[in-house]
C-alpha cells in the first residue's frame, strides 16, 4: 500500500511526502484483496462469536442502543445510524447525538413520529439523544431532531450544540422533490428535550455532509457529498450564533489551473495557495450552490464526507477522491491571505483502507477512520502521523459511522449503519493497540 502523507500539526511530527510506507506483513497481505468478492482477513482482530463485532485482543464493545428499542420518550430507535457527537453532562453523564440517515421513500416518506414538533411533518429523519453513566448504562433516550431528511453526518459546535445536516440527494425520487425544502442544518442542544428547530438556511441548500468550526472564529468548514461538490467555509454575522445568518463561500485554488482535486496530480504535503469565492444564493430553488461556486473557479472536491478540526487546521475526507477514485484525505490552514490546503492521504492500492468516510481524532492524537467500501468487512481504521495504520473494528454488516470519543477519551463510540443500526462503545487498552513510528 502506498499512501501520501504530510506533517500532522496535532503530533508536530514531519514525515516525508510520497513515500512507500513500510507496513507490517499482516497489512501488506491485505493489498492482496483486490475485489469485494474476496473475503478481507483482519489478522489482528478476534472474531466475535455473536458475529457483531471483531476487535484486537483485550479489548470489548457493549451494545448501548439499536433500531426498533423503545426509547424513554415511547419512541421506536430509528434506523440508519450515521453520524453522532459526544458530549459531557452536567452531572458527569455522556450524551450521545445520533444522526439518522432515513433514505428519501419518494413520493411518499415515512411520517415523522412526533408532527407537532417536526420541521417537516412527513419526514421522519432526525436525531436521537442518549444518556449515558460511566458503566455505559442508557440513563435516558429520546427523539432531539425530527421532520428532517437523509440527516448523515454534521459537527459539534464550540458552544457544545451538535449541527445536523440533510443530504436529500439530487433529481426524481429525492428529498429536492418533497413538498417543504430539504437540504439544510439544523442545530441541536443536547442537553434539552426534544424542540422544533429551524433550518440554518445561510450555510446553504446542499448535499451536506459534515461540519467543522474553528473556535477562535466561529467559522463553520462544510463537506458536500457529491461527486462534482465543493468545500465550503460560513462566516457567521454573529460568532457563535449562526441562525443570525452569514455568508457562504467556496474554496478556489490561486492556481487556476487546479479545478478538480482528483484530475490534478496534486503533490502531497505541498502547501497550495486558496482564497474563497462567495455563493450569492445559498438557498437556491435547485441544487445550484457547487454551479454557482464552480463558475467562479472553485474547485472540485469528489464526494466530500468526514471533517474534523484541529489546531487551527480542518481534516476533511473525499471517499472517492483521488487518482483511483479510492479516497482522499485533505488539511486545511486559514490565514489572512485566504489560507493553503494539502494532500494528506490517497489511496492508490485496494485492501488495505479505502474510502474513508466519518472521520474523528483520537486524544492522542491519531486520525480514526471510518470506512465505506464493496468488501465484505467494514473497518475502523486508526491512521497515526508516520504513516502506519492500524484495525481497530469490524462488521461484516454495514458501513461503519459516528465514530467519536468519550470525554476522558477511554471510550470510542461507532455506529452500525444499518441492517439493524446499532451504538457500539468499545473499550480496551488502546496504549497497546497503536503501532509504533
Amino acid at each position: 500500500m502506498t499512501m501520501l502523507l504530510n506533517r500532522r500539526s496535532f503530533l508536530s511530527k514531519t514525515v516525508k511526502a510520497g513515500t512507500t510506507l513500510t507496513l507490517g506483513g499482516t497489512l501488506l497481505h491485505l493489498s492482496a484483496c483486490s475485489n469485494e468478492d474476496i473475503k478481507r482477513p483482519i489478522f489482528n482482530l478476534l472474531k466475535d462469536p455473536d458475529g457483531i463485532c471483531d476487535l484486537p485482543a483485550g479489548f470489548r464493545y457493549t451494545i448501548i442502543s439499536r433500531h426498533g428499542e423503545i426509547m424513554s420518550d415511547g419512541h421506536a430507535v430509528p434506523d440508519y445510524h450515521d453520524g453522532m457527537g459526544c458530549f459531557a453532562g452536567p452531572g458527569g453523564e455522556i450524551v450521545l447525538v445520533r444522526n439518522h440517515e432515513i433514505p428519501t421513500y419518494f413520493p411518499s416518506d415515512p411520517p415523522s413520529q412526533e408532527p407537532r414538533f417536526a420541521y417537516d411533518p412527513d419526514a421522519s429523519g432526525g436525531t436521537t439523544t442518549i444518556w449515558l453513566n460511566d458503566k455505559m448504562e442508557v440513563l435516558k433516550h429520546h427523539l432531539s431532531l425530527t421532520g428532517t431528511i437523509r440527516n448523515c453526518s454534521g459537527g459539534k459546535t464550540p458552544w457544545s450544540t451538535w449541527i445536523s445536516c440533510e443530504e436529500p440527494g439530487t433529481g426524481l425520487g429525492s428529498a429536492w422533490e418533497m413538498g417543504k425544502r430539504h437540504g439544510y442544518n439544523f442545530e441541536v442542544n443536547p442537553f434539552t428535550a426534544l424542540e422544533k428547530v429551524r433550518p440554518l438556511k445561510a450555510m446553504g441548500r446542499f448535499n451536506h455532509e459534515g461540519v467543522a468550526i474553528d473556535p477562535a472564529t466561529s467559522i463553520a468548514y462544510q463537506t458536500e457529498d457529491r461527486v462534482e461538490g465543493c468545500f465550503y467555509r460560513f462566516l457567521p454575522n454573529v460568532k457563535g450564533r449562526f441562525e443570525e445568518g452569514g455568508v457562504l463561500q467556496g474554496l478556489r485554488f490561486v492556481d487556476r489551473d487546479i479545478i478538480h482535486t482528483s484530475g490534478f496530480p496534486l503533490v502531497a504535503g505541498k502547501p497550495y495557495a486558496c482564497e474563497w469565492v462567495t455563493v450569492e444564493e445559498p438557498d437556491p430553488e435547485e441544487d445550484t450552490v457547487a454551479d454557482q461556486a464552480q463558475a467562479q473557479g472553485a474547485a472540485v472536491f469528489v464526494r466530500g464526507e468526514g471533517i474534523v478540526y484541529d489546531r487551527g487546521s480542518i481534516y476533511f475526507a473525499c471517499t472517492s477522491g483521488g487518482q483511483q477514485g479510492m479516497g482522499q484525505i485533505f488539511k486545511y490552514t486559514s490565514d489572512e491571505a485566504g489560507g493553503h490546503i494539502e494532500l494528506v492521504f490517497e489511496a492508490e492500492e485496494q485492501g488495505v483502507l479505502e474510502k474513508p468516510d466519518n472521520i474523528t481524532l483520537s486524544q492522542w492524537g491519531d486520525l480514526v477512520i471510518c470506512e465505506d467500501n464493496g468488501y465484505d468487512t467494514q473497518c475502523l481504521v486508526g491512521l497515526i502521523p508516520e504513516g502506519k495504520l492500524y484495525y481497530i473494528a469490524a462488521n461484516t454488516q454495514s458501513e461503519w459511522s459516528g465514530a467519536c470519543f468519550s470525554p476522558d477519551g477511554r471510550t470510542l463510540f461507532a455506529n452500525i449503519h444499518k441492517d439493524p443500526g446499532m451504538t457500539l462503545a468499545i473499550q480496551g487498552p488502546w496504549e497497546q493497540l497503536r503501532p509504533t513510528a
